[in-house]
């Protein structure tokens, strides 16, 4: 490289904000590749689930209002009383950091007030083992510009560092992300510098760390593309997850009315190059609970927000091995003795004839749980697509012709 293109080179990532470093005084080690025996390579110290890992970055992405803040709380009590209250386990007991950046210290304490009343934890169950940072009393900035406005400067990286070590933290929650760093949000130089100080100090300090982060409208389960800002934030992370409210054709399929449709959210691995179906998908729900702080002026006191692990439920716990051979015998026997039931509901008359109805009124189902039984037995071969003549309509149509070798048995 010419000394006029390096100047020009380094004139150029000065302007794009970036620390540039001509050379380093450290050497390049390099060592030959083989395979070791397997069993003393250490596993990767999974901390929560395997949703946080010990040395690496998670990132979290969100709509507003979606319940990402009590996720993560629900996270950090877990952690600290070593036991999992949503669902996954934890490894083993550490004490957290939450770095609270957007919200009042009273409101801090309101929601985590709702997640111990709602999980019956007390004091003793965290045993001092929860920190909290208040962004509203003392701003955090791990990456800002210098007064050059090029240089990128790490002011609270190293203080930062001494409280993990000095307090044993095993797991930093940083919600927001976007408020711990003063750097431009939609440039991807900026924001890799702010996610490699978080993750620099992952790896140096042995803890995990989860970014909570904003997505931008309309998001849907499973896309972290959906994530806010600049992509660099995704890439230095070890696990991405998306959270998302409950979608409408979810909520059909669930049968939840669409007033609670948005109190239940799923969370999805974002890295995953597709995100599970629904009946397969990880759920929360959202409940309100009374702090119990009421005074003269406000009686009722305050609601807040908790957050559970949710079962979605399944079709097939409400259909018995009976139930299902007699709709299936419904569906043998047809509409009329001429005409066979259709498993779809296009066409003159299709309505009528579609097998989804049997169960609907057999069983109580709504439209898009009997649309699920019926592709189901169709997949499984237990019901057939077959050629007929109707008899009513004195014409060759298709119908569905039941498969008595793969009845249920009773």
């Amino acid at each position: 490289m010419s000394d006029a293109f390096a100047l020009f080179d380094s004139a150029r990532q000065r302007t794009m904000g970036l620390h540039v470093i001509q050379s380093s005084d450290k050497p390049l080690n390099i060592r030959p590749a083989s395979l070791r025996d397997p069993r003393s390579i250490p596993p990767r110290r999974w901390l929560y689930g395997t949703v946080v890992v010990r040395g690496y970055v998670t990132v979290v992405v969100a709509p507003g209002g979606v319940g990402k803040t009590s996720w993560s709380m629900a996270v950090a009590a877990s952690v600290a009383q070593g036991k999992g209250i949503i669902g996954d386990h934890v490894h083993t007991q550490a004490n957290v950091l939450v770095c609270n950046l957007e919200d009042p210290e009273d409101e801090f304490d309101r929601r985590l007030a709702a997640c111990m009343i709602h999980h019956n934890l007390d004091n003793e169950d965290i045993g001092g083992r929860l920190f909290v940072l208040n962004g509203r009393e003392r701003r955090l900035v791990m990456a800002s510009l210098d007064i050059d406005g090029m240089t990128i400067v790490y002011p609270d990286k190293d203080a930062m560092m001494a409280k993990i070590r000095a307090e044993n933290i095993g797991l930093v929650v940083v919600d927001p992300f976007v408020n711990s760093h003063e750097l431009e949000e939609n440039s991807n130089p900026h924001i890799n510098a702010a996610a490699r100080t978080w993750a620099e100090i992952a790896d140096a300090t042995g803890c995990g760390i989860i970014l909570v982060h904003h997505t931008r409208k309309n998001a849907t389960a499973g896309d972290i593309d959906s994530a806010r800002g600049a992509s660099a934030l995704i890439g230095a992370s070890r696990v991405a997850l998306t959270i998302t409210a409950m979608a409408p054709e979810e909520a059909a399929e669930f049968g939840i009315p669409e007033k609670d449709r948005r109190l239940h959210i799923r969370v999805d691995d974002g890295k995953a190059n597709l995100s599970p179906p629904a009946d397969k998908a990880r759920w929360m729900r959202l409940v309100s609970i009374n702090l119990g702080n009421g005074t003269p002026e406000y009686p009722k006191g305050d609601n807040v927000q908790a957050i559970e692990q949710w079962e979605p439920p399944s079709v097939w716990k409400s259909l018995s091995n009976e139930d299902c051979n007699a709709a299936l015998d419904a569906i043998q026997d047809g509409p009329t003795p001429g005409s066979k039931y259709t498993s779809s509901r296009a066409g003159r008359g299709a309505q009528t004839r579609w097998a989804g109805r049997v169960l609907m009124n057999m069983f109580d189902l709504n439209d898009a749980q009997a649309t699920k039984v019926i592709a189901t037995w169709l997949r499984t071969g237990l019901i057939e697509e077959v050629d007929y003549f109707d008899q009513d309509q004195r014409k060759d149509r298709k119908g569905l012709a039941v498969n008595n070798a793969k009845r249920p048995s009773v």
